[in-house]
């Protein structure tokens, strides 16, 4: 005699729900390469730049970094560069604002 299969065994496989879409191939790719810059709070007063190209601008009340999609800005009081190594470093003191570049590449206005 032989043995009836599960249902779930000759069920058909998911498809993914509609509506839910994963992110394009092309931007982890990049992402993968190294070329999108990436910030991440730790703690109240510290923020970690990834996968930045360069120092633009440093002052006790504005940091200005390059990136491949143009210049990030970190406003605030009292802050200082710690960590610095090629392609990262942490911002310290009281962050106000961190302003990302607009994937269409538009940068942060000046003022």
């Amino acid at each position: 005699m032989r043995n009836a299969r599960s249902a779930s065994a000759m069920a058909p496989a998911r498809r993914p729900r509609r509506g839910h879409r994963s992110p394009p191939a092309l931007e982890w790719v990049e992402d993968a390469a190294g070329r999108c810059a990436r910030a991440t709070v730790v703690g109240s007063r510290s923020l970690l730049v990834e996968n930045h190209t360069g120092i633009l601008e440093f002052s006790d009340e504005r940091v200005r970094l390059d990136t491949a999609r143009g210049p990030m800005r970190v406003t605030g009081n009292g802050l200082t560069l710690q960590d610095v190594r090629p392609g990262a470093l942490i911002v310290r003191g009281s962050i106000a604002r961190v302003e990302l570049p607009c994937p269409g590449g538009d940068a942060p206005d000046e003022g």
